[in-house]
């Protein structure tokens, strides 16, 4: 009986042991998936909140009012992190919304599906939120939710193409505009998002400056082939095979394709360019210099701690066969010959604007055209950058100037000032040429 009873406490212990490793196993590997898995929205999936929007007609109204969690034992959601559009509202962090439009939901993310399927572009419907023991309704103007290009007025077609990382990517080709000269630029869109990221704002003032644009899902994320993002190691091929596409379509000129990139597509195009070695110029939003850094950089923001890059490494080079330390585009960026924008939040804390520096001044010390722009007020991510005119008429200016010019009659591609007058721009940017120059 003793020797059972000392078994069973050995037994007990060991499994009372081994609790927290599964535990931590299950924690990584679910953190490892979060990390390296991707946005699967299509033109054929439901939208946000799991609402398949109408297939034709205006295009829906939507709002994103910020992250929430539900109420126990009440009807409604309180507002944890309250964006743009909801502080706009009037909306604040620990309100209680008891309702959107007059109709109860769990939570911001539902409210937004359901104005999808019901409201259209404009309108404007009513919060009923409680803030301090008092109802109160708050306007709310519903933004426009895109579809597709068409939505924007634009022109377009569906396209495949097969990329060296051996999937199919889908995306969309906007052509551009008839008058003008073949000049397109490849988008390559952020590690947890989509083709639709173009959308937001960039594809109307790029085309109507003269631009094509296409944009792609990236394997392992909207329609596109693959299973997992792999911050560089299979997107480098699917920017090197977009831009070959483009290349090779007869609306384009071979040598007016340029590319912009931001965040994770920002170092993807990276190693794409330096691999192709005569892209006539690159745009560069958030870049990381190294993954290593951008990683501890992402941990902290979401309240863990760097030492977690370890293990964390292990359980993603497990799904993906991803080296995180051997993602280091600083290494290659002297070899891309044309003239580089840098553009950077300087609030930026998932990917600090230390990154883009060095990668500045790399490219400075190697003698190549770079500029850098630094953004005051900016987080991550041009979608966090004001004001919008001004950025993306200023991204214009910069291809304009690596192809020669602007096209004949091309102007402005929105409500924004002529940025090639703009002091922040001609006096320490394109006053000085393509050889430096930082953009305070």
């Amino acid at each position: 009986m003793r020797v059972l009873h000392r078994r069973l406490l050995i037994v007990s212990a060991v499994v009372l042991a081994l609790v927290p490793v599964v535990f931590g196993i299950r924690l990584l590997d679910r953190m490892a998936l979060a990390y390296t898995t991707g946005l699967r929205r299509s033109p054929d999936s439901p939208g946000f909140g799991g609402v398949m929007p109408p297939a034709d007609g205006p295009p829906p109204g939507v709002a994103f009012i910020g992250f929430s969690q539900p109420v126990e034992g009440r009807q409604g959601f309180v507002m944890r992190r309250v964006t743009a559009q909801g502080r706009d509202a009037g909306l604040r962090d620990g309100d209680l919304v008891t309702a959107v439009d007059g109709v109860t939901y769990r939570d911001a993310r539902a409210a937004m599906g359901g104005l999808i399927s019901t409201r259209t572009a404009g309108e404007t419907v009513d919060l009923t939120i409680e803030r301090g023991g008092e109802d109160l309704t708050l306007p709310l103007r519903l933004s426009r939710y895109v579809r597709h290009p068409g939505d924007l007025g634009l022109s377009f077609e569906e396209v495949a193409v097969a990329s060296e990382s051996g999937h199919t990517l889908r995306g969309w080709w906007i052509p551009p505009p008839e008058d003008s000269d073949g000049r397109a630029v490849v988008w390559v869109h952020g590690a947890h998002s989509s083709r639709y990221q173009a959308l937001d704002h960039g594809a109307e003032f790029l085309h109507a400056r003269g631009y094509g644009i296409l944009t792609m899902d990236l394997s392992g994320r909207g329609s596109s082939d693959g299973e997992y993002i792999t911050y560089t190691w299979n997107e480098r091929h699917d920017v090197r095979a977009m831009v070959g596409y483009l290349r090779s379509r007869p609306d384009t000129e071979e040598s007016r394709v340029v590319v912009f990139g931001t965040s994770n597509g920002a170092a993807s195009a990276i190693y794409a360019a330096a691999a192709l070695g005569d892209l006539p110029a690159l745009a560069l939003d958030a870049p990381y210099a190294d993954l290593w850094r951008a990683a501890g950089s992402m941990l902290e923001m979401r309240g863990g701690i760097p030492a977690l890059r370890g293990p964390l490494a292990l359980f993603v080079r497990a799904r993906t066969g991803l080296r995180i330390r051997e993602v280091r585009p600083v290494e290659v960026i002297a070899d891309i010959p044309g003239p580089v924008l840098f553009l950077h939040g300087d609030q930026d804390r998932q990917v600090p604007p230390e990154h883009s520096l060095e990668l500045h001044e790399a490219r400075l010390a190697a003698g190549l055209p770079s500029r850098r722009w630094l953004l005051p007020g900016g987080e991550h991510g041009f979608d966090a950058y004001p004001p919008v005119g001004i950025l993306w008429n200023r991204i214009a200016d910069f291809f304009d100037d690596a192809l020669g010019g602007r096209p004949s009659g091309r102007e402005l591609g929105g409500p924004a000032p002529d940025t090639l007058d703009d002091p922040a721009w001609t006096e320490t940017g394109a006053a000085r040429g393509s050889g430096g120059g930082v953009i305070p």
